[in-house]
């Protein structure tokens, strides 16, 4: 059964993908490094500007998870949305230790650097947030290719409930689906049906998220920043949810708090999937603050 939900799930990548070619303007591109192919989609800037958003999607999701807030991002800017490496279609070899934070950065600032991207707005939501940071920190002992940071309800703290969020977010059961689901949508829910909830167990209990999570909780004070972001150099924004569980209020202050130079908004009445469910008020934001 799991080569079928594998079936019903790359069909409906497909779709969502002509989606954002042939309403949004994407493109598909894929990246060599190495070894290591890397999907991405990008919409070319309408005035030609040479100014970037390169923004890494959270956990469970994919470079077409943005596909509701491309819409409202400026048009001068040049979008690239990677599938994170070991995910969506950017594959990566079964083998445990390639399944870090860490690894995933390394590969995508590579990418950058192969792509020869400079006066970089890097961004991420949720774990790519803690993804963008992480390269943000490396370009600024190298390149400098980052100019700024947006970082979408991000991650770089530990959660006080770690155990408690393990099983939020990895869910088991089909009915576990419902209790994640009202962890990242305050209003409009997503109804989903059995299969398509069979199909995403599946995928979301594999061993690339069994191998990332136990890299993850054996390196937790390696890989969740905490005081050592204060050492990032570039601007940056900070969108999250007052209502969000997952990265929570009190958590994204002490997050904001750490970097020097980071402005904080808060999205009313939204929980953790705000650039779904409220993407033009984080467009907006964005907009504004570029």
């Amino acid at each position: 059964m799991d080569f079928v939900y594998e079936l019903f799930l790359k069909n409906y990548t497909r779709q969502k993908i002509r989606f954002m070619e042939k309403e949004l303007g994407f493109q598909k591109l894929h990246l060599d490094l190495g070894g290591h192919k890397v999907f991405f989609l990008k919409r070319p800037s309408e005035t030609k500007s040479g100014k970037t958003l390169f923004f890494i999607h959270g956990l469970l999701d994919s470079a077409t998870g943005l596909r509701r807030l491309a819409p409202y991002l400026r048009k001068d800017l040049n979008l690239i949305f990677p599938d994170i490496p070991g995910f969506g279609l950017s594959p990566l070899p079964k083998l445990k230790y390639l399944y870090q934070v860490d690894v995933f950065a390394d590969l995508l600032y590579n990418s950058i650097r192969k792509l020869e991207l400079d006066d970089l707005v890097l961004g991420g939501h949720s774990m790519g947030a803690l993804i963008a940071m992480l390269i943000g920190i490396r370009d600024s002992n190298r390149e400098k290719r980052v100019k700024r940071l947006v970082l979408l309800a991000p991650g770089g703290i530990p959660h006080p409930q770690r155990d408690e969020m393990r099983k939020l977010l990895f869910p088991s059961k089909t009915e576990e689906i419902e209790r994640l689901l009202t962890a990242l949508y305050q209003e409009n829910v997503p109804e989903l049906g059995g299969l398509a909830k069979k199909a995403l167990l599946s995928q979301w209990n594999n061993s690339a998220h069994h191998f990332l999570t136990e890299n993850t909780l054996d390196r937790e004070k390696e890989i969740f920043l905490g005081k050592k972001l204060s050492v990032v150099s570039q601007k940056a924004l900070i969108i999250s949810g007052t209502e969000d569980p997952i990265t929570d209020p009190p958590m994204v202050k002490k997050l904001h708090s750490y970097l020097k130079h980071s402005k904080l908004v808060w999205i009313r009445n939204a929980k953790h999937a705000l650039h779904m469910e409220r993407p033009k008020e984080v467009a907006d934001q964005i907009n504004l603050w570029l």
